[in-house]
């Protein structure tokens, strides 16, 4: 079993990778540790020269749009190509997903569901 930052659900975390552009040496480290410091991310992993970020934070808290947010203030963007547009869009419909569990309330086995 791994461990968790404090704060994190295992239940409702979500590992993304994004394709960047723009990433240097003066806003890597700058991007990381903005990222790295927001309340209930787990882990955050940019690697200058392959141009990728690797992200983990409890999206039920949190989501790619606020995470792409961050690497554009900073002077980096997401590679503009069908495949990363693609993929930006498959993480967005998954924090939603996990948002809209978080916030579900089970009901009994044995009562009607509410309407």
């Amino acid at each position: 079993m791994s461990e968790h930052r404090s704060g994190i659900n295992p239940g409702f975390l979500a590992k993304h990778s994004l394709s960047l552009r723009g990433v240097n040496e003066s806003n890597a480290q700058i991007i990381a540790e903005e990222l790295d410091e927001l309340p209930c991310v787990d882990g955050v992993w940019l690697n200058e020269r392959k141009q990728t970020l690797k992200i983990a934070y409890d999206a039920s808290h949190h989501n790619i749009d606020e995470m792409i947010a961050i690497v554009e203030k900073h002077g980096a963007a997401i590679k503009d190509n069908w495949w990363s547009r693609t993929r930006v869009g498959w993480q967005r419909q998954i924090d939603e997903n996990i948002k809209d569990n978080a916030r579900h309330e089970a009901h009994c086995c044995n009562k009607i569901p509410p309407h």
